[in-house]
């Protein structure tokens, strides 16, 4: 990648923030990591980033209200977002759909290189 594409990962469990960190990194991203959905609201707000992965259970703001909040906003409205959660009920899935997100994955299921991969492919660049 020549302009490194800026990712924003929102995501409280440090252990799961550092791998997503580390395997974006190597793969050329600037990440950026906000512990819980109100300080990834104002780093979006505040960066805009090219992407947003965010988890949902966090606590604080959970992530379907910081995608609430950025929403109201006029570059938020079409902000890029992937929903990285364990949650993988149908009432979260659906509330997900509800709120303009692009994808959903379920962490349990997905290793670094899928995310990486969906990330990339979320960004045009596979």
């Amino acid at each position: 990648m020549t302009d490194k594409k800026k990712v924003l990962v929102v995501e409280d469990e440090a252990a799961v923030a550092l791998a997503l960190t580390d395997a974006l990194t190597a793969e050329g991203f600037a990440v950026s990591v906000a512990k819980e959905g109100e300080s990834g609201l104002a780093m979006a707000l505040a960066e805009h980033p090219d992407l947003i992965l965010t988890d949902l259970r966090m606590p604080g703001m959970d992530g379907i209200t910081m995608i609430d909040k950025l929403h109201e906003d006029s570059w938020g409205r079409d902000a890029n977002i992937i929903i990285l959660s364990n949650a993988s009920d149908l009432d979260t899935l659906k509330s997900a759909m509800e709120h303009n997100t692009f994808h959903y994955m379920v962490k349990g299921d997905n290793s670094m290189a899928d995310i990486v991969a969906a990330v990339k492919k979320q960004l045009l660049l596979s």
